[in-house]
């Protein structure tokens, strides 16, 4: 916590604005570790709840996992953690009740071409690994098994007051995680998607430099462009290195043109692997899901690397040749 308050303190580009939501995103993870304390010494039985045979999609920013995610958490079998319980991840919230939410993290009002970018609904499936901000991770932190395991207990106390108990998981950071994500969640199917790193990095940049102007004063464009390079290049190193701790019968590989191309087919994919039938009900269930989040619905934005920041794509490309070696992923930007 004191790290985190003396990056933003010690950060003369910062703007008030940023410094704000620093302490705003502080005190909303220490209220959540508050109440889960409170919580499990009122119920120490959700420590030992089983968490059985999670879904765990795993992907690069960009690379369809979001959607994947949400496909999957239309199963009204499965349970994924929603945008608006984010607001209030412990609190005693019914669907349908309280029609009034705040999405923490964002402000869709000073960004309005973010929807475009990343869709935040009410009933959105929202990323679980920012539930371990209540253990104040730090980026030096050598071993995130902790880290892991308190985000699991916060999902079991949720599991304990609102089932179903199967759940469906989705990070990028997770690519980074392989080992420890297996040592805390060993019966999980996991999912990975692959996308041209290229187009991959023009969207994320694009979306980074976007957000940045709210919390930065003057913004890099190149220093987030060479950022994401970096860290799209290690994300996909470190998942092809680890890759093999996930058990091949739980492991299903999805090319992200052959998702968009056939969003079904991939499902039934996944499905089998996580030994789960794909009925009649929750095909219309994720039918209507596709309908409802149907890609560009919010507008299109136009990424372009030349454009915005000077780089030809196959200097990009050249670097990531060890990527596409390896997996057929369709070239999207040229």
């Amino acid at each position: 916590l004191r790290r985190t308050l003396d990056d933003v303190a010690d950060n003369p580009n910062a703007t008030m604005f940023g410094r704000a939501e620093t302490f705003r995103s502080c005190v909303y993870y220490a209220s959540i570790r508050l109440r889960l304390q409170d919580l499990l010494t009122r119920h120490p039985e959700i420590a030992g709840l089983p968490f059985r045979e999670p879904i765990i999609v795993v992907g690069p920013w960009r690379s369809g996992t979001t959607h994947m995610h949400g496909l999957l958490g239309a199963d009204s079998r499965l349970r994924t953690l929603r945008y608006r319980e984010l607001v209030e991840p412990l609190s005693s919230y019914v669907p349908g009740e309280d029609d009034v939410v705040v999405l923490p993290h964002v402000r869709c009002d000073l960004l309005p071409y973010l929807a475009a970018m990343h869709p935040l609904g009410h009933e959105d499936v929202a990323e679980e690994i920012t539930l371990q901000g209540a253990n104040f991770p730090a980026e030096s932190d050598g071993d995130h098994r902790p880290h892991f395991e308190y985000m699991k207990t916060i999902l079991k106390a949720m599991q304990w007051q609102h089932g179903p108990d199967r759940w469906v998981l989705k990070s990028p950071s997770y690519c980074e995680q392989l080992p420890v994500l297996m040592d805390t969640f060993p019966d999980a199917t996991v999912v990975m998607l692959h996308r041209d790193p290229v187009a991959t990095i023009q969207s994320l940049a694009t979306r980074f430099a976007y957000a940045r102007r709210l919390r930065d004063r003057r913004v890099d464009p190149d220093a987030i462009l060479t950022a994401c390079v970096q860290r799209v290049e290690h994300m996909l190193r470190a998942r092809m290195r680890d890759e093999h701790r996930v058990p091949t019968a739980r492991r299903v590989e999805i090319l992200f043109h052959d998702f968009m191309a056939d969003q079904s087919a991939a499902l039934h994919q996944v499905y089998a692997a996580a030994g789960l039938d794909l009925t009649d009900e929750q095909q219309k269930r994720t039918a209507a899901f596709r309908t409802d989040h149907a890609r560009y619905r919010h507008g299109r934005i136009v990424y372009d690397l030349r454009e915005d920041f000077g780089v030809d794509p196959e200097e990009i490309r050249d670097r990531f040749a060890f990527y596409y070696d390896q997996y057929p992923v369709r070239v999207e930007v040229n």
